[in-house]
């Protein structure tokens, strides 16, 4: 029984990412400091992986695995709902502000997001106990 459904998953999974296709979608980036930047993607991956590829750092300990809480960013319009599997990593404060991991937001259409100074997103997880000081932490100077 397990293993039919492992094999169903994987298989939705494969179909997900060959057969669906979103087009091109935009994404307006904000940074702390005023720095913005619009970059076109094909849509069907995750907002992370998208950052990423377009040199736009976000801090992920987890490889975008969804198990650090890490990558966070405020998506202003575009990125439907917050995830289960986000839940555990968000305040209440952090809800209500639209904050969602990069590494669950699929791009599916234009979204508009704002990238936190990554120190802003750490101090914010200290005071509402979600900081977890055993997951390694990936740190970039530039």
């Amino acid at each position: 029984m397990n293993l039919i459904l492992l094999v169903i998953t994987v298989l939705l999974a494969i179909a997900d990412r060959l057969l669906v296709t979103y087009g091109e979608c935009k994404i307006s980036i904000a940074k702390e400091g005023g720095e913005e930047k619009v970059i076109t993607v094909e849509g069907g991956g995750t907002l992370l992986e998208m950052l990423s590829a377009h040199g736009i750092e976000v801090n992920s300990s987890c490889g975008g695995k969804g198990s650090c809480g890490y990558c966070k960013v405020k998506v202003l319009s575009g990125g439907g709902p917050i995830l289960p599997t986000e839940e555990i990593f968000m305040s209440r404060k952090e809800k209500q502000e639209h904050m969602r991991l990069a590494c669950q937001v699929k791009v599916k259409n234009d979204l508009k997001v704002f990238i936190p100074d990554f120190l802003t997103i750490v101090r914010e997880m200290v005071e509402s106990k979600k900081f977890d000081p055993n997951k390694r932490w990936k740190v970039t100077v530039t």
